[in-house]
């Protein structure tokens, strides 16, 4: 069975890990699958990657997944599924970073996964949030970049959220973030994005659901607890991160990030993805 670009099954990372630890040399050299050896034109081009003087990025900071992440997701722009609140279009830039500079990443899978206003994720059960959205795929999605290394997705501002966690934390509290993946050819980087607090004070302070969710409980904990700020969040400052710049364009809140990864060239696993 091929893989259906819409809906992004089986994970990259599998097929990754499959082709470059499964494979072994065959008779007299020919390397299984049909793929060849490196050659010197393709040396010098991951050596010499050149940089773009419109393209300015940094290497994006690592940062746990989380519980929440799923090898699945649809191929789409718009991941709302008609869930309220604050319209956001969340514009992502994806750049390599070499030794010579920064320039667009084409082709890379960009995998996006949030909370609703309220705290929930979809396809999570009882054990974990109040309500179980199982099977739902809400505010999840990803988008392949163009040849500007450029997704856009349309979005709402995510809620803060809590879970109980174990022993020595017992109360996980985040701060408001969007999680992202991003896959390209032998590249992996998971990070999370996230918002002004004078923002996120403002849509709390003025607009519903934002308004009847800033304090949570969750299964396991004993009572509510009150919504953190950026620095409250223990992988904020662990990321020392700064939140992304969100503006309003054409009255629509509009979130921009640029992602930079270690770049490896250009031979890479494109095909299984077309």
């Amino acid at each position: 069975m091929g893989i259906d670009r819409r809906v992004f099954l089986g994970g990259a990372g599998a097929i990754i890990g499959c082709t470059l630890g499964g494979s072994s040399l065959a008779e007299a050299g020919t390397p299984r699958g049909g793929r060849t050896p490196i050659t010197r034109k393709e040396w010098d081009a991951i050596i010499g990657s050149e940089g773009r003087a419109d393209f300015t990025c940094i290497k994006a900071t690592e940062a746990t997944e989380g519980p929440f992440y799923y090898e699945s997701s649809p191929l789409r722009r718009d991941i709302t599924d008609r869930r309220p609140g604050e319209k956001l279009r969340l514009r992502i830039s994806v750049g390599g970073v070499s030794m010579r500079g920064c320039y667009p990443l084409p082709g890379a899978i960009v995998d996006i996964w949030q909370t609703d206003p309220t705290g929930l994720y979809s396809n999570v059960g009882l054990d974990l949030q109040p309500v179980d959205t199982s099977g739902q795929f809400f505010l999840r999605g990803h988008q392949i970049s163009d040849e500007k290394g450029y997704v856009e997705f349309d979005t709402v501002v995510p809620g803060w959220e809590i879970v109980a966690a174990a022993a020595p934390v017992l109360v996980a509290r985040r701060t408001t973030h969007i999680h992202v993946k991003v896959f390209h050819e032998r590249q992996l980087l998971t990070t999370q994005l996230f918002f002004p607090d004078p923002l996120i004070d403002q849509i709390y302070a003025d607009m519903e659901p934002y308004k009847s969710h800033v304090r949570l409980t969750a299964p396991g904990l004993d009572r509510s607890y009150a919504r953190i700020r950026n620095g409250d969040d223990r992988f904020f400052n662990e990321m020392a991160a700064k939140p992304m710049v969100v503006e309003r364009i054409n009255g629509v809140l509009t979130a921009t990030a640029v992602l930079g990864l270690l770049a490896q060239g250009n031979r890479g696993f494109a095909p299984y993805f077309r």
